[in-house]
């Protein structure tokens, strides 16, 4: 650690930590990951900044490489996305796992039970495995789900909503050419992770389910069914789409199940609640092949006799 480009590497570290450090750098940090980031009032409103320290803030996280204006909006640079993507949300779901962990490490420091035995009881109330290999003074994965970076498992089971929303945002992070999304609901952190990787070049495909649609047009549009013109249909999709106007292809079908599609390489499955549908239970995450194949198959059915829109005759 005594060369010129440790002592750099260092340095350059400390400056990046030092200014996510500030909790209100942190804040706007975290804001510029959903790309509605502005230099203006509502943004202020919404961090419950004022305006001076608001503009301080803000250049201190541009001056660091971290932050960028793109067009009307500030995002993250690339150096930015890679510490948010690999960093920022790793870091959160470990201090939301701190109970767990500490339990672990009490465990290991009773010196009464083998790493394989902690190993194989982490795995029972974890849901995961295998976790041998984690015991190690390597840092610790978190036991509510294991990120596909890490996970040699096949199948991995997620039990809270939280977590789950976690595991996507960090899987859709490292997808290099397509996403596949049938979904039954609407989650911000996921469209907009998501969206964000439309506009770098991935491939995405939206199925949103036709109850949604009406559900939300029942809330939302029920005047736009009053102005019949050429544009009606455009401004049903931009009433009914949360995804518009991204690089997304969507369409709208009967889902019967939330799922998405990962570079063809890993398929997530929702599962509702037995005593009441409209609520989450698990979310399964599966890399075995032939499952994979008939998942494929299943959505690229579901999308071919999707709609492209909806007419005023679907909603009735």
């Amino acid at each position: 650690m005594n060369s010129l480009s440790d002592r750099e590497q260092i340095k350059n570290s400390t400056r990046l930590l030092s200014v996510l450090s500030k909790t209100d750098n942190l804040s706007i940090f975290m804001v510029a990951a959903g790309g509605d980031l502005k230099a203006e009032i509502p943004s202020l409103q919404k961090l419950g900044l004022s305006k001076k320290v608001y503009y301080t803030r803000l250049k201190q996280l541009v001056d660091a490489g971290l932050v960028e204006k793109f067009g009307d909006a500030y995002k993250h640079t690339s150096l930015g996305k890679v510490i948010y993507e690999k960093h920022i949300i790793m870091l959160m779901e470990q201090i939301k796992n701190t109970e767990h962990l500490r339990m672990i490490d009490t465990l290991r420091n009773t010196h009464k039970y083998s790493q394989d035995e902690i190993a194989k009881f982490v795995s029972q109330i974890a849901g995961i495995s295998p976790w041998s290999e984690f015991f190690s003074p390597k840092v610790m994965p978190s036991p509510s789900y294991s990120p596909p970076s890490t996970s040699e498992s096949k199948i991995v089971i997620i039990w809270k909503f939280e977590d789950m929303v976690s595991a996507i945002v960090e899987r859709v992070a490292f997808c290099k050419n397509e996403i596949l999304l049938a979904t039954r609901s609407f989650n911000e952190i996921i469209i907009n992770s998501i969206l964000r990787k439309a506009d770098s070049g991935v491939d995405v495909k939206v199925l949103t389910d036709l109850g949604l649609v009406k559900q939300y047009l029942e809330i939302e549009g029920s005047k736009t069914w009053k102005i019949n013109d050429k544009n009606s249909a455009e401004r049903i999709n931009v009433i009914a789409n949360p995804w518009y106007p991204g690089k997304i292809e969507r369409r709208i079908a009967k889902v019967p199940c939330s799922m998405i599609i990962f570079d063809g390489k890993e398929v997530g499955i929702e599962v509702l609640d037995w005593n009441d549908t409209t609520k989450f239970y698990s979310t399964i995450f599966i890399k075995d092949d032939e499952t994979l194949n008939s998942m494929l198959d299943f959505y690229h059915t579901m999308w071919n006799n999707a709609l492209p829109y909806l007419k005023e005759r679907d909603i009735k």
